[in-house]
């Protein structure tokens, strides 16, 4: 099958768990080097549940000081909890690592899931349905935010957030903002926010007919809303599993299959699992449907040598 002639774009999730700065810095000098178009830390307090419990660092801090060493590559945080701080905090968060990175930020937002963080540390967890309403809101703010001129003021009155005559300089390097990447797929709420709001929207390890699901009910939500759907960059994220054969990697999406208790079919086309062929074959199979950026979220230990030969065989055949 013939690559898709689409501009197409890869990005690689690298937490700061179980690692220290020169390790992480290392993986993003390696990944800017094998052509990949961002990376990304992902927003929790506490290593993820695929891993031992253990040493994790802050993902805003992380995020600083990989894209201060680093000189092409874009990055942001996959994705940045809306619970975890204020809006009006955020969006000068996001600005100044915006000026930092000399315009290389994408700011991911979504809900925050993880009721077990919000416990741990006394942050209020709401329902779901409150926590979709509130990342609403936080859209609507930081966009407002980052749509003043100079000298202008913010006002803004909500259920769950406020401004009083807020002042905001400087504003971000990129016009007229960083784009904003919202992560989630609930139908009824979350998919309305991202047709108002977002500039990138993101499934994490969602099966392919699940996706085309989620893409044709985004679509409705854009014509209510009034939104351009095709103006919404569409990603999914996609772990990666390498094999040196096919049935090596039939043989591991089985037991995944088995182990989570769904269908085989959906472990194949919401993982990259497989020979370089097979991811070749299932990017393409992403790109029909319209997806044109794929990220993959990697947990410790990090497999280096299937990070670059995806680097060096997949991405070379969609450029």
């Amino acid at each position: 099958m013939e690559p898709s002639q689409r501009t197409v774009k890869f990005g690689i999730m690298l937490p700061p768990e179980h690692t220290d700065y020169k390790e992480l810095i290392d993986l993003w000098r390696m990944v800017e080097d094998l052509g990949f178009d961002s990376a990304w830390a992902d927003d929790h307090f506490v290593p993820s549940d695929f891993v031992p419990p253990g040493p994790r660092n802050e993902s805003w801090v992380s995020l600083t000081y990989l894209l201060s060493h680093t000189e092409r590559i874009r990055g942001g945080v996959y994705v940045s909890g809306n619970t975890y701080r204020h809006p009006a905090v955020l969006a000068k968060m996001a600005t100044s690592l915006d000026i930092i990175s000399n315009g290389r930020l994408i700011l991911g937002i979504g809900g925050a899931y993880r009721k077990s963080e919000h416990t741990f540390y006394g942050i209020p967890y709401y329902t779901t349905g409150e926590r979709i309403r509130q990342l609403d809101e936080a859209c609507e703010l930081i966009t407002k935010l980052w749509s003043l001129k100079q000298g202008e003021h913010a006002n803004f009155q909500g259920k769950y957030y406020s401004l009083k005559d807020a002042p905001f300089e400087p504003q971000p390097v990129q016009k007229p903002h960083p784009p904003i990447m919202i992560g989630g797929g609930g139908e009824r709420l979350t998919l309305r926010v991202v047709a108002k709001w977002a500039d990138w929207w993101n499934l994490h390890i969602r099966p392919l007919r699940e996706v085309q699901h989620k893409m044709d009910v985004l679509r409705q939500h854009c014509e209510a809303v009034g939104r351009n759907y095709d103006d919404i960059k569409k990603t999914v994220g996609m772990p990666l599993v390498m094999t040196p054969d096919h049935d090596r990697g039939m043989a591991i999406a089985e037991r995944m299959a088995q182990r989570q208790g769904i269908p085989l079919e959906d472990v194949l086309t919401s993982n990259y699992v497989g020979t370089v062929d097979d991811m070749k074959e299932l990017t393409q199979r992403y790109i029909d449907i319209g997806v044109t950026y794929f990220i993959l979220p990697m947990v410790p230990p990090v497999r280096k040598n299937d990070i670059r030969r995806f680097g060096e065989e997949v991405i070379p055949a969609f450029r």
